[in-house]
């Protein structure tokens, strides 16, 4: 596993080009994540399935913000999204039914053999 699971999350998403799973959403996610003072942000694209990943800012549906710790976790398969923000842990401003969605490119909990239970 790399050291870095939010940027091999966000150059996954970058590679793919066009996501099945997403076919009928269209919008703009911000993630905003923080680390001390330091807030990294990545902002995804998605027109009918096709993904764009970029470092720029820009105006979203939603925004995301969570300290990367949180982020890393969820990328990982660790923490689930939408439990993490009931909890307060992952913040959103916009259009939360776009993350409800997003969510599906999140891996699922490692199974017990090790591999992503997606």
């Amino acid at each position: 596993m790399t050291s870095d699971p939010t940027a091999a999350f966000f150059d996954g998403l970058a590679e793919r080009g066009h996501e099945p799973l997403l076919e009928y959403t269209s919008g703009t996610v911000r993630f905003e994540l923080t680390n001390g003072k330091r807030t990294e942000r990545w902002l995804v694209s998605i027109d009918k399935g096709d993904i764009a990943v970029s470092r720029r800012k820009g105006t979203a549906d939603c925004t995301l913000r969570a300290p990367r710790d949180v982020f890393d976790s969820v990328v990982s398969g660790e923490t689930n999204a939408t439990a993490a923000v009931l909890r307060g842990a992952i913040v959103l401003e916009g259009n939360w039914e776009l993350l409800v969605v997003f969510q599906r490119l999140f891996p699922g909990p490692p199974a017990a053999d090790g591999r992503s239970g997606r």
